[in-house]
Formats: C-alpha cells, sequence, structure tokens
C-alpha cells in the first residue's frame, strides 16, 4: 500500500511541478510591497535644513537637470517612494470551477477571485506582497491588480510544497 501511495505523491508533486515549469501553465507576475519608509531621491542632492531636495543635480543620477529647475524623479519633493516590487513566475487559475480546494470553507469565493498556486518557497514573498498584477503582457490594456483576500496556505499530499492563495480583483 505505501508503494502505491509513494507512487501517486510523486505522480502529483511531478504534475505540479511541470504545471509550475516555465514550460508549463505560468504567467509572469509583479509582487506589490506595502509602501515602506520612503528613499532619499537618488538623481538630487537633499538639502538637510529644509529637508527637502535642493534640486540641484548630484551628476549621478538618472535624470539630468538644470539647477534650480525642479528635479523630474522627486518632484522637489527629495524623497521617493519606498514601494518595492517583484516579479515572480505564478500559476493562474481564473474559473473557480478550477481551483484547488484543500479548505473548502477557507475563503469565501466572489467575482473577480482568482487563485494562484507556487511553490512553498514564495511563501514569504507572497504573504509580505500587498497586491499583484497578474499577466503583466495585458497590463497596457486595463486593470489587473489583485489584492489578497487570504492568508496563502501551504498544500500537497503531505509534504507542503506548494502554496495556494487567493486574490480579489481591485
Amino acid at each position: 500500500m505505501t508503494i502505491i501511495t509513494n507512487q501517486f505523491k510523486n505522480l502529483f508533486n511531478t504534475m505540479i511541478d511541470e504545471i509550475l515549469s516555465t514550460h508549463g501553465l505560468t504567467i509572469q507576475c509583479r509582487l506589490i510591497y506595502p509602501n515602506t519608509n520612503p528613499d532619499l531621491c537618488p538623481n538630487c542632492i537633499f538639502d538637510i535644513v529644509s529637508s527637502r531636495s535642493s534640486n540641484i543635480f548630484n551628476n549621478t543620477g538618472p535624470s539630468p537637470f538644470s539647477d534650480l529647475t525642479m528635479c523630474p524623479v522627486c518632484n522637489g519633493a527629495g524623497f521617493v517612494s519606498g514601494k518595492k516590487e517583484e516579479l515572480v513566475t505564478l500559476a493562474i487559475i481564473y474559473d473557480s470551477k478550477y481551483w484547488m480546494n484543500w479548505k473548502y470553507n477557507s475563503v469565501n469565493i466572489s467575482d473577480g477571485m482568482i487563485q494562484t498556486i507556487c511553490h512553498s518557497a514564495l511563501l514569504p514573498k507572497i504573504r509580505n506582497a500587498e497586491k499583484i498584477v497578474v499577466d503583466l503582457s495585458k497590463e497596457n490594456y486595463g486593470s489587473y491588480l489583485y489584492v489578497r483576500s487570504s492568508d496563502p496556505e501551504l498544500a500537497g499530499l503531505g509534504d507542503n510544497r506548494y502554496i495556494i492563495t487567493m486574490w480579489k480583483r481591485t
């Protein structure tokens, strides 16, 4: 009996790994982490006295500008958003009929929800993400921004190799 069980677990893991492979059914997505402390502008010199930009180019930034005009990167604030983003590859299931339901009452299903599946190594990233942009190839055609509607759930056949997360469209 354990030989059959181990063969079934191996088959299941092989199939899910194929789905999550680069040639499988994955889509590149952008994880957006909550806005943290703002960073100093990388383009201009910060004025400590006024706590704003001095509007003088620092000669190393990405967007040169003439002195005493407003810095084009921070618009004179001296700081840029501390928002962090990262690209990850996830399997996305849009239709609730095909969701992997490990816990049937774990989330209330509403329109505009998706389920993502990935390897458990991404657990800290998924848990810390505030939002996700799905299918970057269609980003210019409309809002494909989702917020996490449940905590990521470890899944697998006894080995917790995968994470299933529910997201709601904003």
